[in-house]
């Protein structure tokens, strides 16, 4: 129980701290028009998860400070953790020596992730932007275009990364960059509660005086919030921007090929940009309404 408690404790202070300077989506306001319930997206966290609970944590763990075991034992144990992440994260060297793993890494590593917090953030994601999407696809072609989007995300990141094709890249990041594309194109407008420091901080001041100048629409606002509700293009259009800048220009890339602290920025570029290929796995009915200008 106590252990729980620590990690619920860790997880919100973790989001807290996060999401001072970015803001982290939390849900969005918008709901379902087929009222379907997001089955894809919740098996998806459920297949992400038990990889990460079943096939990783075990050797990370062992590999860790919590083991009582001494460097030698437990740099020995993390060598399993390391010998997947190579094997399964996919590398653009496969390719290059034309081994037949390097297909199979492509899928296997959208569902391997660095740690707990790799994960944890990422399935927040896909839940707050994926159910959406899904309802307005279909289960299966939300599948078929996630997974796409993964490849493309893969692909672009071997374009930007040729200096480094022997550096192994997992997590589901660049599929759900695709999907938070797809929401940006169908559901600009939509309203994204998030946690966002600078921005709840800066909301206190203005409601407040705008609630001594007798504004109507903020009479019945709360004057303090927890969280902040954003457009959903400016929360994704900032998130892009964010990730191109990470990619391209010269001093952030440190010369490693459009990524800086681990991240591979290029491939979420790459996801997003995925995203134009939603209109080949939106529902026909749907699609007619986007483009007569209807609301979806």
């Amino acid at each position: 129980m106590f252990a729980l408690l620590a990690f619920l404790i860790s997880l919100v202070l973790t989001l807290f701290f996060t999401s001072i300077i970015t803001p982290t989506p939390l849900s969005d306001s918008g709901t379902v028009r087929y009222r379907t319930v997001p089955i894809m997206t919740i098996l998806l966290i459920v297949a992400n998860s038990l990889v990460f609970m079943i096939f990783q944590a075990p050797d990370l763990y062992q590999g860790s400070a919590l083991m009582n075991t001494s460097p030698v034992e437990g740099m020995a144990r993390l060598n399993n953790y390391i010998a997947q992440t190579y094997t399964l994260g996919y590398r653009a060297i496969f390719v290059r020596e034309g081994l037949s793993i390097g297909a199979f890494s492509v899928f296997t590593s959208m569902f391997m992730h660095a740690d707990m917090w790799h994960l944890i953030g990422n399935m927040i994601y896909l839940w707050v932007f994926g159910r959406r999407v899904e309802d307005a696809c279909g289960s299966w072609r939300f599948l078929a275009f996630y997974l796409i989007s993964g490849i493309v995300a893969v692909i672009g990141w071997e374009l930007f990364n040729t200096a480094h094709i022997d550096e192994p890249i997992i997590g589901a990041s660049g599929a759900i960059a695709g999907v938070m594309g797809a929401y940006l194109v169908m559901f600009p407008g939509a309203m994204i509660t998030s946690f966002w420091g600078i921005g709840t901080l800066l909301r206190l001041p203005v409601v407040a005086v705008l609630k001594l100048m007798g504004v109507g629409w903020v009479k019945d606002a709360p004057t303090w919030r927890w969280t902040i509700r954003l457009p959903a293009f400016l929360l994704l259009l900032f998130f892009l921007g964010q990730e191109s800048l990470a990619s391209l220009l010269p001093f952030l890339q440190t010369q490693q090929g459009g990524s800086v602290g681990g991240v591979a920025h290029s491939a979420h570029v790459a996801g997003f940009l995925a995203a134009l290929l939603i209109f080949l796995f939106v529902r026909k009915d749907l699609l007619t309404r986007y483009f007569s200008g209807r609301r979806l």
